[in-house]
């Protein structure tokens, strides 16, 4: 018969504890870090911003919009327009933008950047930051092109107590042939801090 020693309580080791979880304090600092961080479109220099179709809805939402995924975004109701905020801080100062499209049509479709006052009415309305064409172009092999837009007012700075949008104009399909569709743009600007 095997006897079992019997082993006393002192010569037991006990495990050390485990390390302490991190405690309340170190998370609210890590927390409170991260909050201070400014994101990366508030970052001093140079920048670009890519805003996809899928941001612009008409004007009036009885126009309707129909997407076509990849090759962008056209209105329901022909030549009318699809609009939508501009999403750059104070101080931004646009360089150039880029609007991509499809124009198969005979007609021009339009873009524009406006602003209008934050805290007061103004009885002309907006007013334009840039204005340009987009005339009718094929390119193959899917006949989209691009726009280059570099003259706007004020320089381009994007003041304070504004608020700015863009609108595509003459947008919608008015035929198998006529096709006006609205794929996207690229911002490039400047942030001044």
């Amino acid at each position: 018969m095997a006897l079992k020693k019997k082993t006393s309580k002192k010569a037991v080791k006990k495990a050390p504890p485990p390390k302490a979880a991190t405690t309340r304090k170190a998370l609210k600092a890590t927390a409170t870090k991260a909050l201070k961080s400014e994101p990366v479109i508030r970052s001093k220099g140079q920048h670009v911003l890519y805003v996809d179709s899928r941001f612009f809805f008409p004007a009036d939402s009885s126009l309707g919009y129909i997407d076509h995924f990849q090759e962008g975004r056209q209105t329901v109701v022909a030549g009318t327009g699809l609009v939508a905020a501009l999403p750059l801080p104070v101080n931004a100062v646009i360089k150039s933008v880029t609007v991509y499209y499809k124009n198969t049509g005979t007609e021009d479709m339009q873009f524009f950047i406006l602003k209008k006052s934050i805290d007061h009415h103004c009885p002309s309305g907006e007013v334009e930051v840039t204005i340009d064409f987009l005339p009718p172009a094929t390119l193959a092999p899917d006949n989209f092109v691009a726009k280059y837009i570099d003259h706007f007012d004020a320089g381009g700075l994007i003041k304070d107590k504004y608020l700015y949008f863009m609108e595509v104009y003459g947008t919608g399909k008015l035929s198998e042939k006529d096709v006006r569709l609205f794929r996207g743009i690229r911002i490039d600007y400047t942030y001044l801090g």
